[in-house]
């Protein structure tokens, strides 16, 4: 069998090697390292979600038969002991800049979201993976729980994650939303979990629109009624100003507010924004379209299995986090870069399959290559 050009061999090669041997250089990831190197770290965890490890000892019982072939590959050992070891000692920097060249190269192929804006549109949110306290002491949240929460902005060019941060449970999502920086006329998108007036004030200030839903018992006054197409749902589209005491000290910005009530369910909804020239009915549609992180968190649990780690320290589970997000924006790079019509999901499990098999990328995804018994 010719191994050196197995799928999981070309996979390498879709790797950012000399973005991450300079960050490797740069955080001294291999100073005095004998046994696992980055790389072979590196190799070791994407091999354990690609096959949906649920364990280190499960990675070491599913490679040991192929301790040879993988050597060839660059990766030095599996053994239970040596990637906890550099679970816990090789920095995780390392895969912050590999995410970001990930970015980059995914963002060259990826369709633009479907509103004829030309801005960029991000949502924001966090989903939380909680564990024992006794596991995970450094993300204790209660006397014996412990929780971890990954934050993301999601970027509609391609559904793909553009920023990630990686946080224990008593961090603030808005607090660390406030620290972040905006470009110019990018559309942010998110809940009302997010909901201060302040920071609108600010994001307005900044150039930054955005799209949220209005949370219950919020104090204003409507300055001005626009008209509003209820053939679509929208039953009010009004430009309003804050009104209680707090709220209307911390922002002086007129906001839109939309009233949206579906047709389905008869539930009624108001988003908030900055944004005033367009329809009323694409500031539903932005919101509507927040959903996608919705589904990105689930298919991150699902089918990367995120929720289990194989690491109890803080490093480690910030590794294993990380390339899971590359390993998303690998599989979204192949499936824009050739137009392939399978999901995300069924080209993870087509990898999967054929992993160590002597074919080319481009015959597999084009169902050109038949297993040979």
């Amino acid at each position: 069998m010719g191994q050196g050009i197995t799928l999981f061999r070309q996979l390498q090669a879709e790797w950012p090697r000399a973005v991450f041997d300079q960050a490797v250089r740069a955080c001294r990831g291999n100073y005095k390292v004998q046994k696992a190197s980055c790389w072979s770290h590196c190799l070791c965890l994407m091999l354990g979600l690609l096959l949906h490890c649920q364990s280190l000892r499960d990675l070491q019982n599913t490679l040991a038969c192929r301790r040879h072939y993988l050597r060839q590959c660059g990766l030095g050992s599996a053994d239970k002991s040596t990637v906890s070891r550099a679970n816990a000692h090789r920095p995780s920097a390392v895969m912050e800049a590999v995410f970001e060249a990930l970015w980059r190269r995914v963002q060259a192929v990826a369709p633009s979201h479907r509103f004829r804006f030309r801005q960029r549109l991000v949502s924001m949110d966090a989903t939380v993976m909680t564990g024992s306290a006794r596991l995970f002491p450094w993300a204790r949240c209660a006397p014996t729980e412990s929780g971890i929460k990954l934050h993301i902005l999601l970027d509609h060019h391609g559904g793909v994650p553009r920023l990630a941060e990686i946080k224990t449970l008593r961090q603030s999502e808005l607090k660390l939303a406030q620290q972040r920086s905006f470009p110019r006329d990018q559309v942010l998108c998110f809940d009302r979990g997010y909901f201060h007036s302040g920071w609108f004030q600010q994001l307005t200030d900044q150039g930054v629109r955005f799209v949220t839903r209005l949370p219950p018992r919020i104090l204003y006054r409507v300055i001005r009624q626009r008209p509003a197409h209820e053939g679509r749902g929208v039953v009010a589209d009004q430009i309003i100003g804050f009104t209680g005491l707090t709220p209307r000290a911390r922002c002086s910005a007129r906001l839109r507010l939309v009233t949206y009530t579906d047709a389905a369910s008869g539930r009624t909804l108001q988003f908030l924004t900055n944004q005033m020239t367009w329809s009323a009915w694409t500031i539903c549609q932005i919101y509507k379209d927040r959903w996608q992180i919705e589904l990105f968190f689930k298919w991150l649990k699902q089918h990367l299995k995120v929720t289990t780690f194989y690491s109890r320290d803080e490093n480690g589970v910030r590794w294993q986090l990380l390339m899971a997000l590359c390993l998303y924006l690998l599989l979204a790079t192949l499936k824009y870069r050739y137009h392939l019509g399978q999901s995300l999901w069924q080209l993870h499990r087509l990898l999967e399959r054929h992993l160590f098999d002597p074919v080319t990328l481009q015959d597999l995804l084009f169902g050109q290559y038949q297993f040979q018994t």
